[in-house]
């Protein structure tokens, strides 16, 4: 039995989609845990309210130079012996992966589109920001989910390019452990070719970036660059392992913006703290509530629950400026809601779909953070969440701010 300790071994892990359904059928995702400061190499037990979640034979090694590392197909005694205790000088912590199941649903896409279907941009007021000729070049936004359909026409001339990476030579030309990644990289398969079964990855992108006037579809920040990177299958089911392969990817390819529109397994640390050390790399985390209409400070769900100095947790509001119904909320672990029903985007097979879900409002935020950091590329993810969070339209909203995004006034608050 071998371990490839320089390049991971891809694990699976399954996944709760934060979103639900007007007209087509998805699933949701999910990954979390807590951040603990650790300064000997631990590898606990897995606790009894995590046993359910536990991906059998599979563990998740955070190495003391940072980086993290997936391993599977060992029993725990096979990889305590074998891996932890010969490596323990260089391990900061290991644990048990984790996993969550899907809970999928089918409805059919939208073929039909109205005036109302762009109500989210005009809430937001994003047309300002591109009138003031803001639209997000120079940044790439990594949406780490089920994966892209880069085929699509308001996509495929978004994508980011790893120029360092000659396409399709069968090469690891540059070194970093991912061969011929020129776009992405799907974890869940473990290979270069990005495309998206399930559909989420593709509705979320089109809300950040989807490029303008061949659709209804407008996205808040059409100027930047999309990184996708999969994590998941075709059934809803991932790991988080994979996940946090994926977000130190997405660092390592410059994302200054990480979209996760994903959550809910409640025994990774190692998840907590792979987002906190983004900071020092500029990179901002957005993440979604989460759908069960519930508070999270009585019932967390992660990553949503964390509290991380560079990370927004994003909630859903209506056409009407309420709470959608579904969203989850909090006066603390919530900091701003954003538009998440019936949101118009693309999906995979040159459509478009309406869909709902705090998984819809992150991909708002990710896009006005992207707006932000190409107006002052300078700024550091402080910066940019305090503008995003000192500048919300006042409402009735249970969140740190009380209130929903605004673009053009975060523009104004970060200037």
């Amino acid at each position: 039995m071998e371990v490839d300790l320089a390049k991971p071994l891809a694990s699976k892990f399954n996944f709760l989609a934060y979103t639900t359904i007007t007209l087509i059928g998805l699933l949701g995702l999910s990954a979390c845990g807590e951040k603990a400061k650790v300064e000997t190499a631990t590898f606990p037990k897995t606790k009894a309210e995590c046993a359910a979640t536990a991906v059998p034979d599979s563990y998740v090694v955070q190495w003391k130079d940072g980086t993290v590392s997936v391993t599977r197909g060992w029993t725990r005694e096979e990889f305590e012996n074998e891996i932890f205790e010969p490596y323990k000088d260089d391990i900061r912590w290991a644990e048990q992966d984790q996993f969550v199941r899907a809970a999928p649903t089918s409805a059919q896409v939208s073929t039909q589109t109205s005036p109302d279907d762009s109500w989210g941009q005009l809430k937001t007021s994003a047309a300002t920001a591109w009138g003031r000729g803001v639209l997000g070049e120079g940044i790439t936004v990594a949406v780490i989910d089920s994966g892209v359909d880069i085929t699509h026409p308001q996509l495929r001339g978004q994508l980011a390019v790893n120029a360092n990476e000659i396409p399709a030579n069968g090469i690891d030309d540059d070194e970093n452990g991912y061969i011929d990644d020129v776009h992405g990289w799907d974890f869940d398969e473990d290979q270069p070719v990005v495309s998206d079964s399930a559909g989420h990855g593709t509705h979320v992108a089109g809300i950040i970036l989807a490029q303008h006037g061949t659709s209804a579809v407008q996205g808040i920040a059409p100027g930047a660059k999309l990184l996708p990177l999969d994590f998941m299958n075709a059934e809803g089911q991932g790991n988080i392992g994979d996940a946090i392969l994926a977000i130190q990817y997405a660092a390592d390819q410059g994302a200054r913006v990480i979209n996760a529109s994903w959550g809910g397994a409640p025994c990774s640390q190692t998840l907590s703290r792979t987002i906190a050390d983004l900071e020092s790399r500029g990179v901002l985390f957005i993440a979604a509530a989460g759908n069960s209409g519930v508070d999270l400070e009585q019932l967390p769900e992660y990553p949503a629950a964390f509290v991380i100095s560079n990370q927004i947790t994003v909630g859903a509001s209506t056409a009407r400026d309420y709470t959608a119904g579904f969203s989850n909320y909090s006066y603390r672990l919530v900091h701003l809601f954003a538009p998440g029903a019936s949101i118009l985007s693309t999906y995979p097979g040159n459509r478009l779909a309406s869909l709902s879900g705090t998984s819809m409002a992150a991909p708002f935020v990710a896009g006005a953070a992207a707006l932000l950091m190409s107006a002052n590329p300078g700024a550091s993810p402080a910066q940019i969440r305090s503008a995003l969070l000192d500048s919300v339209d006042p409402g009735a909203f249970a969140a740190t701010t009380r209130g929903r995004l605004n673009i053009p006034r975060a523009l104004d608050s970060l200037r």
